[in-house]
C-alpha cells in the first residue's frame, strides 16, 4: 500500500470508501508541502480544494473586527480544512496558515468530478462524511458561543 493511500484510507472523510475506490481517489489527489508561516489559503479566497494534514500543524485564523487576526483552531495530522469549499462554492471562511513545515494531501472539486464520474457511490459517501464533520464542528461552535452569552431572563 503506497503512503498516500495508507493516508487516505485513515481518514473520516473517505470512512466507508472500498479499496478500490480509494484506489482511484489516490490516482486525483496531490500532496504539496507548505512552509512554516505561508498561507495555504487566505479568508475571502475563491479556491476549490480540500486539505488532510499529514505532518506539521496549521492555525485557522480569522479577521477580527479590531483589525487584527485572531487564531481559532490548530489542525494537526489527520484533521482536514477546506471541507466547505467542496460543498458551498462561497468564499473561503477564514485563512489558514501553517504553523510549522506541513505535509498536506489535496483534493480539488476537478478531482471530486472526477471522482463523481468514476464512482458516484464514493462522492455520495465522502459528502455524507462532510455533513457529518460540519455538524460536529457546529455543535461544538455552537456549545463554545453559549458559554459567551448571557442567560436569557
Amino acid at each position: 500500500m503506497s503512503q498516500v493511500l495508507d493516508v487516505l484510507s485513515r481518514m473520516r472523510l473517505f470512512a466507508g470508501l472500498s479499496d478500490e475506490e480509494l484506489a482511484v481517489l489516490e490516482k486525483l489527489v496531490f500532496v504539496n508541502r507548505v512552509p512554516a508561516g505561508e498561507p495555504v489559503c487566505r479568508e475571502g479566497d475563491r479556491s476549490d480544494f480540500v486539505c488532510f494534514v499529514v505532518r506539521g500543524c496549521l492555525d485557522i485564523v480569522k479577521n477580527s473586527e479590531a483589525g487584527g487576526e485572531v487564531v481559532i483552531a490548530h489542525l494537526r495530522p489527520g484533521d482536514s480544512m477546506g471541507e466547505m469549499a467542496l460543498v458551498d462554492n462561497e468564499p473561503r471562511s477564514a485563512t489558514v496558515r501553517a504553523a510549522e513545515d506541513a505535509t498536506l494531501i489535496v483534493l480539488t472539486r476537478k478531482g471530486i468530478e472526477q471522482l463523481r464520474k468514476r464512482s458516484p457511490h464514493a462522492v455520495s459517501l465522502i459528502m455524507e462524511n462532510i455533513a457529518r464533520l460540519l455538524c460536529l464542528h457546529l455543535r461544538r461552535t455552537s456549545s463554545q458561543l453559549a458559554q459567551f452569552k448571557l442567560p436569557v431572563g
